[in-house]
């Protein structure tokens, strides 16, 4: 039996359920109510935020039977063929390996034939900042000036590498990176579906890890059940990924607020000894002293923390000084590109 990975098991099926992007669903919704939807469109955005997602449910929704609607049923035929990718109106293009003047031209030539059985034909070019220069020339005119059947959805990582001349032509949506409380919700939400018995802290983990992309975050929650099973301790988590345990991390920090210089020494050994990236080591601590500055500055401790977490964080901020907190926050992120060339790590972390 073949197993279906969780970021395409749980990928949206209606903007809705499009998560931390609110801004560019709110758009499309209103477009398509108010007929004023562009014959171009680049989602343009960091890797796992929703791009593609975004690009097939809007082409569901101009070509869902009972629309255009903002609400596509998803179980009409035009619906099914988009979401199983069987769908002969609707083409999805990656501009890396089709980056060529001929691979445009096709489009060009088949553009101007009507769609075979829904209401529009709709080109989806991801990584489109992959076609040459030529290939954009040749998009242009078409793009400019497409047949009234037709509409084209970009989607990049880098648009900055687009010609001006394209952009001009597109109406562009910018996809922000998902924020760790929400994407800390959507995991716990999958966590309970599938049974899966993950701390909030764990869960922190793989947020952390992810940097503000879902598909990362889901993929590296299939990463600690297939390692771990379904109850996997935080260590086992942190394992895992390769990561360094959050109380460890914590009592460096506190370690450090105190001044307990023994304390930091053992641990610096202990962990040089179980092999532990000592670069990583850094990060985390620097990111932990900014929560105890966060903390100490608003009272509150950041959203992204699990709740044990926030409570530690909020116990240090109360026993530092926001100067001190402040000054050793800079010491220790200075310290991450000393690690990162020093010959050895160990000592320029000591």
């Amino acid at each position: 039996m073949s197993y279906t990975v969780l970021a395409r098991k749980y990928r949206p099926q209606a903007f809705e359920a499009m998560t931390g992007q609110e801004h560019v669903v709110r758009t499309i919704e209103n477009a398509i109510k108010l007929d004023r939807v562009a014959h171009a469109y680049l989602f343009a955005g960091p890797r796992g935020v929703g791009k593609t997602t975004a690009a097939r449910l809007l082409a569901r929704a101009l070509n869902c039977e009972k629309g255009p609607t903002a609400q596509p049923c998803g179980t009409c035929k035009a619906c099914t063929e988009i979401r199983d990718g069987t769908s002969t109106d609707v083409a999805e293009i990656d501009g890396a390996s089709n980056n060529g003047v001929e691979n445009v031209r096709e489009i060009r030539e088949n553009a101007k034939y009507l769609p075979q059985g829904s209401r529009f034909k709709i080109y989806i070019i991801d990584e489109v900042h992959m076609l040459s220069q030529a290939a954009f020339n040749a998009l242009l005119k078409t793009l400019e000036e497409p047949p009234g059947h037709v509409k084209f959805i970009f989607a990049t990582t880098e648009a900055h590498k687009l010609p001006d001349t394209i952009l001009s032509r597109c109406q562009r949506h910018n996809f922000r990176r998902i924020s760790a409380a929400a994407m800390l919700k959507r995991l716990q939400e999958i966590c309970a579906l599938e049974k899966v018995n993950v701390s909030g802290s764990a869960l922190s983990l793989i947020v952390r890890q992810s940097e503000g992309g879902m598909r990362d975050g889901l993929s590296l929650l299939d990463q600690v059940i297939s390692a771990c099973g379904l109850s996997p301790s935080d260590a086992d988590v942190a394992e895992a990924l390769g990561a360094i345990d959050r109380t460890v991390i914590h009592a460096f920090a506190v370690a450090l607020v105190k001044r307990d210089a023994k304390s930091l020494l053992l641990n610096v050994e202990e962990l040089w000894t179980r092999g532990v990236d000592l670069r990583r080591l850094a990060e985390d601590l620097a990111q932990q002293l900014r929560h105890v500055f966060v903390a100490k500055a608003t009272g509150q401790a950041p959203e992204e923390l699990a709740d044990s977490d926030r409570e530690a964080v909020l116990a240090l901020a109360r026993e530092s000084d926001a100067a001190q907190v402040a000054r050793l926050f800079d010491v220790v992120h200075s310290a991450v590109w000393e690690i990162a060339r020093a010959p050895q790590p160990k000592l320029a972390l000591e």
